[in-house]
Protein backbone atom coordinates (compact mmCIF):
# COMPACT_ATOMS: atom_id res chain seq x y z
CA UNK A 1 0.00 0.00 0.00
CA UNK A 2 1.67 3.18 -1.16
CA UNK A 3 -0.80 6.03 -0.99
CA UNK A 4 -3.52 4.80 2.13
CA UNK A 5 -6.50 7.14 2.60
CA UNK A 6 -5.92 10.31 4.86
CA UNK A 7 -2.05 10.21 6.58
CA UNK A 8 0.52 7.88 4.85
CA UNK A 9 2.49 8.39 7.87
CA UNK A 10 2.50 4.77 9.56
CA UNK A 11 0.22 3.07 7.34
CA UNK A 12 2.59 2.24 3.74
CA UNK A 13 3.61 -1.29 3.34
CA UNK A 14 5.51 -3.45 1.44
CA UNK A 15 4.29 -7.19 1.12
CA UNK A 16 6.63 -10.29 0.28
CA UNK A 17 6.07 -13.56 -0.03
CA UNK A 18 9.33 -15.89 0.39
CA UNK A 19 10.43 -18.32 2.72
CA UNK A 20 14.01 -16.25 3.26
CA UNK A 21 14.81 -14.93 6.33
CA UNK A 22 15.36 -11.05 4.99
CA UNK A 23 17.42 -9.57 7.98
CA UNK A 24 20.06 -7.20 6.82
CA UNK A 25 18.56 -7.11 2.85
CA UNK A 26 17.83 -3.90 1.37
CA UNK A 27 14.70 -2.11 0.09
CA UNK A 28 15.29 0.61 -2.02
CA UNK A 29 12.99 3.01 -3.67
CA UNK A 30 14.05 6.46 -6.14
CA UNK A 31 15.35 8.26 -3.55
CA UNK A 32 17.02 6.39 -0.84
CA UNK A 33 17.31 2.72 0.62
CA UNK A 34 16.94 1.09 3.90
CA UNK A 35 18.37 -1.56 5.99
CA UNK A 36 15.74 -4.48 7.28
CA UNK A 37 15.81 -5.40 10.57
CA UNK A 38 13.21 -8.23 11.65
CA UNK A 39 10.37 -7.53 14.95
CA UNK A 40 8.19 -10.35 14.65
CA UNK A 41 8.39 -13.79 13.37
CA UNK A 42 6.23 -16.15 12.03
CA UNK A 43 6.28 -19.56 10.20
CA UNK A 44 4.39 -17.75 7.49
CA UNK A 45 5.93 -17.16 3.98
CA UNK A 46 4.44 -13.50 3.43
CA UNK A 47 6.54 -10.79 4.96
CA UNK A 48 5.95 -6.95 5.52
CA UNK A 49 8.00 -4.40 5.70
CA UNK A 50 6.44 -1.07 7.43
CA UNK A 51 7.18 1.83 8.88
CA UNK A 52 7.52 2.59 12.75
CA UNK A 53 4.49 2.43 14.48
CA UNK A 54 2.38 0.41 12.11
CA UNK A 55 -0.09 -1.60 13.26
CA UNK A 56 1.24 -5.73 12.86
CA UNK A 57 -0.65 -6.80 15.97
CA UNK A 58 -3.10 -8.98 14.26
CA UNK A 59 -1.20 -9.74 11.28
CA UNK A 60 0.40 -13.36 10.88
CA UNK A 61 3.23 -12.42 9.05
CA UNK A 62 7.03 -12.01 9.33
CA UNK A 63 7.78 -8.22 10.00
CA UNK A 64 11.05 -6.18 9.15
CA UNK A 65 11.02 -2.75 10.54
CA UNK A 66 13.28 0.34 8.29
CA UNK A 67 12.75 3.06 10.62
CA UNK A 68 10.36 6.06 9.79
CA UNK A 69 9.50 5.78 6.13
CA UNK A 70 10.24 3.16 3.55
CA UNK A 71 12.69 4.87 1.85
CA UNK A 72 11.83 8.22 1.57
CA UNK A 73 8.35 7.66 1.76
CA UNK A 74 6.75 5.65 -1.02
CA UNK A 75 5.66 8.31 -3.81
CA UNK A 76 2.00 8.72 -4.43
CA UNK A 77 2.36 9.49 -8.30
CA UNK A 78 5.19 6.76 -9.20
CA UNK A 79 8.15 4.90 -7.46
CA UNK A 80 10.50 2.32 -8.23
CA UNK A 81 10.95 -0.44 -5.36
CA UNK A 82 14.02 -2.74 -5.12
CA UNK A 83 14.36 -5.74 -2.62
CA UNK A 84 18.23 -6.47 -2.63
CA UNK A 85 20.60 -8.64 -0.89
CA UNK A 86 24.01 -6.86 -1.03
CA UNK A 87 24.36 -6.13 -4.44
CA UNK A 88 21.85 -8.71 -5.89
CA UNK A 89 18.50 -7.92 -7.39
CA UNK A 90 15.64 -10.23 -5.66
CA UNK A 91 12.60 -8.27 -7.12
CA UNK A 92 11.69 -4.63 -7.95
CA UNK A 93 8.55 -3.34 -8.98
CA UNK A 94 7.40 0.10 -10.89
CA UNK A 95 4.15 1.72 -10.04
CA UNK A 96 1.98 4.13 -11.11
CA UNK A 97 -0.82 6.09 -9.76
CA UNK A 98 -2.81 5.01 -12.84
CA UNK A 99 -2.62 1.67 -11.46
CA UNK A 100 -5.09 2.75 -8.85
CA UNK A 101 -5.11 2.22 -5.45
CA UNK A 102 -4.51 6.16 -4.81
CA UNK A 103 -6.03 7.54 -1.17
CA UNK A 104 -8.81 5.42 -1.20
CA UNK A 105 -7.58 2.71 1.20
CA UNK A 106 -6.75 0.55 -1.48
CA UNK A 107 -3.86 -1.45 -2.06
CA UNK A 108 -1.92 -2.58 -5.33
CA UNK A 109 -1.70 -7.13 -5.43
CA UNK A 110 -0.72 -9.18 -7.42
CA UNK A 111 -2.87 -11.44 -8.96
CA UNK A 112 -2.67 -14.11 -11.63
CA UNK A 113 0.47 -12.00 -12.72
CA UNK A 114 -1.87 -8.84 -13.27
CA UNK A 115 -0.99 -5.93 -10.46
CA UNK A 116 -4.15 -4.56 -9.67
CA UNK A 117 -6.20 -3.02 -7.23
CA UNK A 118 -7.64 -4.91 -4.80
CA UNK A 119 -8.49 -4.48 -1.44
CA UNK A 120 -5.44 -4.77 1.38
CA UNK A 121 -4.86 -8.07 2.74
CA UNK A 122 -1.93 -7.94 4.46
CA UNK A 123 -0.09 -10.90 5.62
CA UNK A 124 -2.58 -13.05 3.71
CA UNK A 125 -3.97 -14.57 0.07
CA UNK A 126 -4.81 -11.87 -1.83
CA UNK A 127 -8.45 -12.32 -2.76
CA UNK A 128 -10.88 -12.45 -5.56
CA UNK A 129 -12.83 -9.37 -4.72
CA UNK A 130 -10.68 -7.19 -6.33
CA UNK A 131 -12.12 -3.56 -7.75
CA UNK A 132 -10.52 -2.09 -10.83
CA UNK A 133 -9.53 1.28 -11.94
CA UNK A 134 -9.74 0.98 -15.46
CA UNK A 135 -9.45 4.20 -17.41
CA UNK A 136 -12.07 5.37 -19.65
CA UNK A 137 -9.82 5.49 -22.60
CA UNK A 138 -10.85 4.48 -25.93
CA UNK A 139 -9.20 4.43 -29.85
CA UNK A 140 -11.52 6.91 -31.34
CA UNK A 141 -8.79 7.06 -34.71
CA UNK A 142 -6.13 5.37 -36.39
CA UNK A 143 -4.55 5.43 -39.78
CA UNK A 144 -3.08 1.90 -41.30
CA UNK A 145 -2.10 3.32 -44.79
CA UNK A 146 -0.88 6.58 -44.86
CA UNK A 147 -0.06 7.87 -48.13
CA UNK A 148 3.93 7.31 -49.22
CA UNK A 149 5.39 4.63 -46.40
CA UNK A 150 4.07 2.92 -43.88
CA UNK A 151 6.87 2.49 -42.04
CA UNK A 152 7.80 6.17 -41.48
CA UNK A 153 8.58 7.94 -38.45
CA UNK A 154 6.68 9.93 -36.83
CA UNK A 155 4.71 11.89 -37.51
CA UNK A 156 4.16 9.97 -41.01
CA UNK A 157 3.53 6.43 -40.80
CA UNK A 158 0.86 4.77 -39.30
CA UNK A 159 -0.77 5.79 -35.91
CA UNK A 160 -3.29 5.14 -33.44
CA UNK A 161 -5.27 7.97 -31.91
CA UNK A 162 -6.58 7.39 -28.17
CA UNK A 163 -9.07 9.36 -26.22
CA UNK A 164 -9.91 10.49 -22.70
CA UNK A 165 -12.99 10.57 -21.81
CA UNK A 166 -12.32 10.98 -17.24
CA UNK A 167 -12.24 14.29 -15.83
CA UNK A 168 -8.43 13.98 -14.28
CA UNK A 169 -5.07 13.19 -16.31
CA UNK A 170 -3.60 9.72 -17.34
CA UNK A 171 0.09 9.05 -17.36
CA UNK A 172 0.21 6.03 -20.99
CA UNK A 173 4.17 5.33 -20.03
CA UNK A 174 3.82 1.61 -20.19
CA UNK A 175 0.67 0.86 -21.98
CA UNK A 176 0.40 -1.61 -24.61
CA UNK A 177 -1.13 -1.76 -27.66
CA UNK A 178 -1.29 -5.28 -29.49
CA UNK A 179 -1.95 -6.76 -32.75
CA UNK A 180 -3.98 -9.87 -33.44
CA UNK A 181 -1.06 -12.20 -34.00
CA UNK A 182 0.57 -10.61 -30.45
CA UNK A 183 2.96 -8.14 -31.68
CA UNK A 184 3.07 -5.68 -29.46
CA UNK A 185 4.00 -1.64 -29.18
CA UNK A 186 4.99 -0.36 -25.44
CA UNK A 187 3.91 3.53 -25.29
CA UNK A 188 6.58 5.60 -24.43
CA UNK A 189 8.74 8.77 -25.36
CA UNK A 190 9.86 7.22 -28.49
CA UNK A 191 6.44 6.72 -30.14
CA UNK A 192 4.69 9.43 -28.38
CA UNK A 193 5.49 13.43 -28.09
CA UNK A 194 3.52 13.24 -24.33
CA UNK A 195 3.08 10.05 -22.18
CA UNK A 196 0.09 12.11 -20.15
CA UNK A 197 -2.94 12.53 -21.59
CA UNK A 198 -5.23 15.33 -20.56
CA UNK A 199 -8.34 15.07 -19.56
CA UNK A 200 -11.05 15.19 -22.44
CA UNK A 201 -8.31 15.05 -24.58
CA UNK A 202 -6.12 12.99 -27.28
CA UNK A 203 -3.18 11.34 -27.13
CA UNK A 204 -1.22 9.83 -30.29
CA UNK A 205 0.98 6.91 -30.37
CA UNK A 206 3.02 6.85 -33.65
CA UNK A 207 3.90 3.25 -34.55
CA UNK A 208 7.61 4.03 -35.96
CA UNK A 209 7.66 1.18 -38.61
CA UNK A 210 8.03 -1.31 -35.77
CA UNK A 211 7.14 -4.81 -37.10
CA UNK A 212 7.48 -3.37 -41.14
CA UNK A 213 3.97 -2.15 -40.75
CA UNK A 214 1.75 -2.75 -37.81
CA UNK A 215 -1.25 -2.09 -39.25
CA UNK A 216 -2.55 -4.47 -42.21
CA UNK A 217 -3.79 -2.95 -45.25
CA UNK A 218 -5.79 -5.94 -45.88
CA UNK A 219 -8.24 -8.85 -44.37
CA UNK A 220 -9.39 -9.07 -41.24
CA UNK A 221 -7.02 -7.08 -38.17
CA UNK A 222 -7.75 -6.65 -34.34
CA UNK A 223 -5.67 -5.04 -32.10
CA UNK A 224 -6.31 -4.02 -28.37
CA UNK A 225 -5.50 -1.25 -25.60
CA UNK A 226 -4.08 -2.12 -22.24
CA UNK A 227 -2.60 -1.54 -19.22
CA UNK A 228 0.58 -2.17 -18.01
CA UNK A 229 -0.43 -5.14 -16.06
CA UNK A 230 -2.68 -6.26 -19.38
CA UNK A 231 -5.65 -5.25 -18.34
CA UNK A 232 -8.00 -4.58 -21.35
CA UNK A 233 -8.99 -0.99 -21.77
CA UNK A 234 -10.77 -0.75 -25.38
CA UNK A 235 -10.34 -2.75 -28.81
CA UNK A 236 -11.05 -2.60 -32.41
CA UNK A 237 -11.53 -4.86 -35.32
CA UNK A 238 -11.77 -3.77 -39.00
CA UNK A 239 -11.67 -5.16 -42.46
CA UNK A 240 -8.88 -3.60 -45.29
CA UNK A 241 -8.60 0.45 -46.00
CA UNK A 242 -7.87 2.91 -48.41
CA UNK A 243 -4.82 4.41 -48.65
CA UNK A 244 -4.39 7.74 -47.06
CA UNK A 245 -7.48 7.01 -45.24
CA UNK A 246 -8.40 6.98 -41.73
CA UNK A 247 -10.89 5.07 -39.82
CA UNK A 248 -12.68 7.55 -37.78
CA UNK A 249 -14.83 7.11 -34.52
CA UNK A 250 -17.97 9.26 -35.01
CA UNK A 251 -20.54 8.49 -32.67
CA UNK A 252 -19.80 5.01 -32.21
CA UNK A 253 -19.43 4.15 -35.72
CA UNK A 254 -16.34 3.82 -37.60
CA UNK A 255 -15.67 5.65 -41.26
CA UNK A 256 -13.06 6.00 -43.73
CA UNK A 257 -12.17 9.88 -43.39
CA UNK A 258 -10.07 12.67 -43.84
CA UNK A 259 -7.06 11.94 -41.01
CA UNK A 260 -7.07 14.10 -38.35
CA UNK A 261 -4.39 13.19 -35.23
CA UNK A 262 -5.47 15.07 -32.14
CA UNK A 263 -8.41 16.81 -33.26
CA UNK A 264 -12.13 15.84 -33.25
CA UNK A 265 -13.24 13.60 -35.80
CA UNK A 266 -14.88 15.29 -38.87
CA UNK A 267 -18.97 14.99 -38.64
CA UNK A 268 -19.67 15.19 -42.14
CA UNK A 269 -17.41 12.51 -43.30
CA UNK A 270 -18.75 12.69 -46.88
CA UNK A 271 -18.39 16.16 -47.57
CA UNK A 272 -14.56 15.95 -46.49
CA UNK A 273 -14.20 13.47 -49.09
CA UNK A 274 -14.97 15.74 -52.19
CA UNK A 275 -12.68 17.61 -53.78
CA UNK A 276 -13.05 21.38 -54.78
CA UNK A 277 -11.55 23.59 -57.30
CA UNK A 278 -12.34 27.38 -57.34
CA UNK A 279 -11.18 30.40 -59.73
CA UNK A 280 -10.66 33.13 -57.18
CA UNK A 281 -9.40 36.06 -59.40
CA UNK A 282 -7.77 36.61 -62.81
CA UNK A 283 -5.54 38.74 -62.99
CA UNK A 284 -6.16 41.48 -65.76
CA UNK A 285 -5.41 44.87 -66.50
CA UNK A 286 -7.32 48.13 -65.42
CA UNK A 287 -10.61 47.88 -68.26
CA UNK A 288 -10.76 44.11 -67.21
CA UNK A 289 -9.60 42.79 -71.03
CA UNK A 290 -6.97 40.44 -71.88
CA UNK A 291 -5.16 40.57 -75.49
CA UNK A 292 -4.70 37.79 -77.58
CA UNK A 293 -1.05 36.87 -76.98
CA UNK A 294 -1.44 37.91 -73.14
CA UNK A 295 0.19 36.11 -70.27
CA UNK A 296 -2.24 36.54 -67.51
CA UNK A 297 -2.33 34.67 -64.06
CA UNK A 298 -5.47 33.16 -62.60
CA UNK A 299 -5.18 32.30 -58.78
CA UNK A 300 -7.01 29.31 -57.52
CA UNK A 301 -7.76 27.55 -54.08
CA UNK A 302 -8.19 23.75 -54.88
CA UNK A 303 -8.90 21.43 -51.87
CA UNK A 304 -7.79 17.71 -52.59
CA UNK A 305 -10.13 15.10 -51.08
CA UNK A 306 -10.14 11.47 -51.32
CA UNK A 307 -8.94 11.53 -54.84
CA UNK A 308 -6.21 9.47 -56.39
CA UNK A 309 -5.87 11.56 -59.13
CA UNK A 310 -3.17 14.53 -58.75
CA UNK A 311 -3.30 16.07 -62.31
CA UNK A 312 -5.05 19.41 -62.68
CA UNK A 313 -5.01 21.79 -66.24
CA UNK A 314 -6.21 25.28 -67.18
CA UNK A 315 -6.67 26.47 -70.98
CA UNK A 316 -9.01 29.22 -72.54
CA UNK A 317 -11.34 27.73 -74.70
CA UNK A 318 -15.03 28.51 -76.30
CA UNK A 319 -16.94 26.42 -78.41
CA UNK A 320 -14.76 23.65 -77.05
CA UNK A 321 -12.08 24.61 -78.79
CA UNK A 322 -8.64 25.84 -77.11
CA UNK A 323 -7.21 29.38 -77.68
CA UNK A 324 -4.33 28.78 -75.13
CA UNK A 325 -1.53 26.40 -74.33
CA UNK A 326 -2.40 24.19 -71.51
CA UNK A 327 -0.65 24.92 -67.95
CA UNK A 328 -0.31 21.39 -65.98
CA UNK A 329 0.48 20.62 -62.00
CA UNK A 330 -0.05 18.05 -59.50
CA UNK A 331 -1.23 17.99 -56.39
CA UNK A 332 -0.33 15.18 -54.25
CA UNK A 333 -1.52 13.71 -51.23
CA UNK A 334 -5.09 13.34 -49.94
CA UNK A 335 -7.10 15.84 -47.61
CA UNK A 336 -5.08 18.93 -48.99
CA UNK A 337 -5.62 22.49 -49.23
CA UNK A 338 -3.43 24.32 -51.76
CA UNK A 339 -3.79 27.82 -52.71
CA UNK A 340 -1.72 28.76 -56.20
CA UNK A 341 -1.08 31.25 -59.13
CA UNK A 342 -0.35 29.59 -62.02
CA UNK A 343 0.21 31.82 -65.87
CA UNK A 344 -1.32 31.25 -69.06
CA UNK A 345 0.07 31.81 -72.61
CA UNK A 346 -3.42 32.84 -74.73
CA UNK A 347 -2.76 32.28 -78.59
CA UNK A 348 -1.44 35.47 -80.53
CA UNK A 349 -4.07 35.00 -83.61
CA UNK A 350 -2.22 36.93 -86.26
CA UNK A 351 -4.37 35.35 -88.99
CA UNK A 352 -7.51 36.86 -86.87
CA UNK A 353 -8.85 33.95 -87.36
CA UNK A 354 -10.96 34.73 -83.78
CA UNK A 355 -13.53 37.33 -82.96
CA UNK A 356 -13.21 39.60 -80.03
CA UNK A 357 -15.33 39.33 -77.26
CA UNK A 358 -16.31 36.72 -74.18
CA UNK A 359 -13.55 33.57 -73.64
CA UNK A 360 -13.54 30.70 -70.79
CA UNK A 361 -11.00 30.23 -68.32
CA UNK A 362 -11.70 26.73 -67.69
CA UNK A 363 -9.77 24.72 -64.76
CA UNK A 364 -10.65 20.91 -64.12
CA UNK A 365 -8.82 17.87 -62.43
CA UNK A 366 -9.43 15.75 -59.57
CA UNK A 367 -12.99 14.96 -61.10
CA UNK A 368 -14.37 18.05 -60.26
CA UNK A 369 -13.62 21.86 -62.56
CA UNK A 370 -14.76 25.66 -62.21
CA UNK A 371 -14.63 28.44 -65.30
CA UNK A 372 -14.71 31.91 -65.70
CA UNK A 373 -15.61 34.23 -68.29
CA UNK A 374 -12.97 37.11 -69.61
CA UNK A 375 -12.63 39.37 -72.34
CA UNK A 376 -10.32 39.54 -75.01
CA UNK A 377 -9.86 42.54 -77.29
CA UNK A 378 -6.62 43.14 -79.68
CA UNK A 379 -3.93 41.43 -79.96
CA UNK A 380 0.16 41.84 -79.13
CA UNK A 381 1.56 42.91 -82.40
CA UNK A 382 5.43 42.05 -81.52
CA UNK A 383 4.38 38.71 -81.45
CA UNK A 384 2.87 38.65 -85.25
CA UNK A 385 6.08 37.84 -86.99
CA UNK A 386 6.55 37.27 -90.72
CA UNK A 387 7.03 33.80 -91.78
CA UNK A 388 10.67 33.32 -93.00
CA UNK A 389 11.10 30.58 -95.53
CA UNK A 390 14.25 28.25 -95.71
CA UNK A 391 16.33 28.54 -98.76
CA UNK A 392 16.10 24.82 -99.81
CA UNK A 393 15.60 22.93 -102.94
CA UNK A 394 12.78 21.83 -102.80
CA UNK A 395 11.40 25.27 -101.68
CA UNK A 396 13.01 26.77 -104.84
CA UNK A 397 11.54 24.62 -106.83
CA UNK A 398 8.29 25.48 -105.32
CA UNK A 399 9.15 29.21 -106.10
CA UNK A 400 10.26 28.77 -109.72
CA UNK A 401 6.73 26.58 -110.28
CA UNK A 402 4.62 29.61 -108.73
CA UNK A 403 6.49 32.02 -110.76
CA UNK A 404 6.56 30.22 -114.02
CA UNK A 405 3.01 29.51 -113.56
CA UNK A 406 2.76 33.61 -112.90
CA UNK A 407 4.49 34.08 -116.38
CA UNK A 408 2.24 31.88 -118.16
CA UNK A 409 -0.51 33.77 -116.85
CA UNK A 410 0.60 37.13 -117.31
CA UNK A 411 1.59 36.19 -121.19
CA UNK A 412 -1.75 35.10 -121.83
CA UNK A 413 -3.09 38.26 -120.78
CA UNK A 414 -0.66 40.38 -122.68
CA UNK A 415 -1.92 39.19 -125.93
CA UNK A 416 -4.60 41.10 -126.12
CA UNK A 417 -3.16 44.63 -125.31
CA UNK A 418 -2.68 46.91 -127.73
CA UNK A 419 -0.83 49.42 -125.31
CA UNK A 420 1.24 49.32 -121.98
CA UNK A 421 2.97 52.12 -120.58
CA UNK A 422 6.79 52.37 -119.39
CA UNK A 423 6.05 51.35 -116.20
CA UNK A 424 4.23 48.12 -116.69
CA UNK A 425 6.81 47.22 -119.35
CA UNK A 426 9.89 47.26 -116.73
CA UNK A 427 7.71 45.23 -114.34
CA UNK A 428 6.99 42.89 -116.56
CA UNK A 429 11.00 42.43 -117.77
CA UNK A 430 11.34 42.45 -114.15
CA UNK A 431 9.79 39.33 -114.11
CA UNK A 432 11.37 37.78 -116.90
CA UNK A 433 15.13 38.67 -115.34
CA UNK A 434 13.90 37.12 -111.85
CA UNK A 435 12.94 33.97 -113.55
CA UNK A 436 15.97 33.51 -115.48
CA UNK A 437 17.45 34.15 -112.34
CA UNK A 438 15.61 30.97 -110.60
CA UNK A 439 15.83 28.50 -113.78
CA UNK A 440 19.93 29.33 -113.58
CA UNK A 441 19.80 28.47 -109.77
CA UNK A 442 17.57 25.27 -110.18
CA UNK A 443 19.94 24.15 -113.10
CA UNK A 444 23.42 24.66 -111.04
CA UNK A 445 21.59 22.16 -108.44
CA UNK A 446 20.72 19.69 -110.51
CA UNK A 447 24.36 19.22 -112.04
CA UNK A 448 25.75 19.51 -108.63
CA UNK A 449 23.52 17.07 -107.38
CA UNK A 450 24.18 15.19 -111.08
CA UNK A 451 27.94 14.87 -109.65
CA UNK A 452 27.62 13.51 -106.47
Amino acid sequence: MYDPEGNDNNQEYIELYTDLDLSDYIVRDLASEDILEKIKNSSSNYSLIVEEGFNYTEIDANIYSIGATIGNGLNNDEDLITILNNETILDSLHYFSQWGASNNQKSLCKLNHIWLECNPTPGYDNNNEITTDVPELEITEFLPDPTGNDSASMPEGEWIEIYNNEDRDYDLLGYKIKDNANREIIISSTNTYQQVIKKDNYLVVYLNGQYNGFLNNEGIEKFTLSTPEGIEVDKVTYSSTREGNSWSKIKNVWYLTKPTPNEENPINSEQDKESKIEIEEIYLGQDKTAKFGDTIRIKLNIYKGDETKESVTVFLQKDDEKLSKTTSFNIPGKYSETKITIPLQIIPNCNLKYSEGDYTIRVEGLEVSDEKNIELKGITDNLCEKEKIECTEENLVTSLESYSENIINTQSTTDSILYESKGKKTERTGIYFFSFILIMLLIHLITEKWKK
